[in-house]
């Protein structure tokens, strides 16, 4: 079985090839397209965790279950307080535990780790004394505790030394190519999303002439605001793609996501500003879009204020009357949490706050703000630990820099500022997998010794960035 699954099989290296190729990822996000327009998630639920399963089974390069996991993550963000639906599915684990279990026993490689595991056992440990002495035996023991604690500790340290060990960077193709398809991919489908949420409810649209309430507009927002930096590796070949970073924007915008709103728009700056910045050859071209753009959407925003109105004035009224925010007897709560348990936190899983925060079912009880969520669950144990995590972060992301590492770095930038008003990068999966996901790649770029010497400036020529470190075909 070794030989026949073994690259020197011509069909299976071709079948293999296939399987990283655009032309799959293209196939992929048609059918995630097809699921959510007839809004069948379950059987999207079934198709990608079968076809990753498939593709550990037959295939020995991890990348390739990356863009199926998240198109599955994706489409169910719809289906809000349906543990029920989904835990009838729960079968499903099987055949996946049985492919990863394969994957990983039959394709070996030396199991390997960055010192970013350091952290991460630190914020581990943290995470799992969290609350300690006070949380109950059944808040902390429950799968839901297990579930968020295991997710976001060590089962999170875990999958790091995965990807880190199985993720191989000297393929015959560029890992940060593929990794940019993906992301744009994971884009595009939010696009379609909400644009067909709209068409299909275009009555309602003209009726009441505002935008739609969308349930889950923070977590769309959060997709493209993770996706929304990567189309500046391909803008520098092909200078249309700084229209993408605009199209997620607008798109969020159409959710009525406030956090988006703010937060979205601080990214797409800082997006606009890295590819002007850098790329000296295609400054003028880039800036003179640019300004089209803006006028173009501030034309359109004076046009079709009304519809956007309810969202800027819920946001201003969360800015100037913070006290009639719905999250502010969360954020009193999380200090007074701190308060009473300074050391260890109230414990990720204390389920005490649901008074002020009916939580669904198999989630957590959110303070809905990272910073709080942190000293009031974990206390200054928590603080110590995730502040190591962030200094190690940053020191990956800029030391030695290099476009893909900033790209990467203004993403997760986006991600901590919706953090600051949505549990973000408290959900295991999909938000805290593609940070770790992200920092793996990078920092095994950066031990590779590949970008060790390289150091960008501003004034360097963005052909010579793409040719020393993009590795674009």
């Amino acid at each position: 079985m070794k030989m026949e699954l073994s690259n020197k099989n011509n069909a299976i290296k071709k079948m293999r090839e296939f399987f990283i190729s655009e032309k799959f990822m293209l196939i992929q996000f048609v059918v995630a397209m097809l699921i959510t327009v007839f809004r069948v998630e379950a059987i999207g639920v079934c198709f990608f965790t079968l076809l990753v399963s498939f593709l550990l089974l037959f295939c020995d390069d991890l990348l390739t279950t990356t863009l199926p996991f998240l198109l599955l993550t994706e489409t169910v963000i719809k289906c809000y307080d349906s543990f029920d639906v989904f835990v009838k599915y729960v079968w499903l684990a099987f055949p996946l535990v049985i492919a990863l279990v394969f994957h990983f026993a039959f394709y070996k490689h030396k199991i390997r780790a960055g010192k970013y595991i350091y952290a991460l056992l630190v914020v581990s440990l943290s995470i799992a004394l969290g609350g300690v002495g006070f949380i109950s035996k059944a808040e902390y023991f429950s799968w839901v505790s297990f579930y968020y604690v295991f997710g976001l500790g060590f089962g999170m340290a875990i999958i790091y030394v995965l990807i880190y060990s199985y993720i191989d960077i000297d393929k015959d193709y560029s890992t940060k190519d593929k990794i940019t398809n993906i992301m744009l991919f994971v884009g595009m489908l939010g696009v379609f999303m909400v644009i067909t949420h709209y068409i299909m409810n275009i009555g309602e649209v003209i009726e009441q002439k505002s935008i739609l309430y969308l349930q889950w507009r923070n977590n769309m927002s959060t997709f493209f605001i993770l996706a929304m930096p990567f189309p500046i590796i391909k803008a520098v070949k092909k200078p249309s793609y700084i229209c993408l970073p605009f199209l997620y924007y607008g798109c969020i915008l159409l959710t009525g996501s406030r956090g988006g709103l703010l937060f979205g728009g601080i990214e797409l700056l800082l997006t606009l500003a890295l590819l002007i910045c850098l790329d000296r050859k295609h400054r003028l071209t880039f800036i003179g879009f640019s300004i089209g753009l803006m006028v173009l959407a501030v034309l359109l925003l004076i046009n079709f204020y009304p519809i956007f109105r309810p969202t800027f004035l819920r946001l201003l009224n969360a800015l100037i009357e913070s006290d009639s925010e719905e999250r502010s007897p969360l954020y009193r709560r999380a200090i007074t949490d701190f308060l009473n348990r300074p050391i260890f936190g109230t414990g990720i899983a204390y389920m005490g706050n649901r008074d002020v925060h009916n939580n669904a079912k198999f989630a957590l009880c959110w303070y809905h703000c990272e910073p709080l969520q942190i000293i009031g669950s974990l206390g200054l144990f928590g603080v110590l630990a995730y502040g190591y995590q962030l200094i190690e972060r940053l020191h990956i992301l800029l030391k030695p820099k290099s476009l893909f590492s900033i790209v990467v770095m203004i993403a997760y930038i986006g991600l901590e500022l919706m953090s600051l008003v949505n549990p973000g990068v408290f959900c295991p999966l999909p938000y805290l997998f593609l940070i770790t996901f992200f920092i793996a790649i990078v920092e095994k770029y950066k031990d590779s010794k590949k970008e060790a010497s390289v150091k960008i400036k501003v004034d360097k020529s963005i052909e010579k960035i793409d040719e020393e470190l993009m590795e674009i075909k």
